[in-house]
Order: C-alpha cells, then sequence, then structure tokens
C-alpha cells in the first residue's frame, strides 16, 4: 500500500466514525473518543460498577461506550495490519 492508499483508508475511517459518532466534523472525533474514554475509566476505577443481576442508566452507558471504543479500535487495528502486510 503506497502512502497515498493509505492516507485515503485513514481519511475512510475518519468519515465513518464521524458518521458513526454522530459529529458533523472528522477533527471532533479524537475528542470524543477521549471523552468517552473518559467517562468509562472514571466509571470503572471509581468502583461504581454495579454487581451482576442490577443495572442502572449509568452501567448502559458505560457499556455503550465500552463498546464504541472496541469497534474504533477494531477499526483502526485492521487499517494499521493491512498497512504493515502490504509493506
Amino acid at each position: 500500500m503506497n502512502r497515498r492508499e493509505s492516507c485515503r483508508r485513514m481519511l475512510v475511517l475518519k468519515d465513518a466514525w464521524a458518521a458513526r459518532l454522530g459529529i458533523d466534523s472528522t477533527d471532533g472525533i479524537g475528542d470524543e473518543l477521549a471523552e468517552r474514554f473518559e467517562h468509562l475509566s472514571r466509571y470503572v476505577l471509581a468502583g461504581a460498577v454495579t454487581k451482576p443481576g442490577e443495572a442502572s442508566a449509568e452501567a448502559a452507558a458505560a457499556y455503550g461506550e465500552l463498546w464504541v471504543l472496541a469497534g474504533f479500535l477494531a477499526d483502526a487495528r485492521r487499517l494499521l495490519v493491512d498497512e504493515e502486510v502490504s509493506r
């Protein structure tokens, strides 16, 4: 994969994630993901995690944030692996 194709794939990743996150500009993706990670880590590290069988709106939000972050990391990993394989 040449540098131009790599840049194009990165733009596609940014565009796709801007749409998934519901933000207007690709410039805000990093901030949005950082905020989600920050909230998730505060929730988990503060010991606020509910016991099995107990549900809360905050737990549901934290799970959703985990799902979003895992999806982004999976897409980024695929991009990086494809780039490394093509070298």
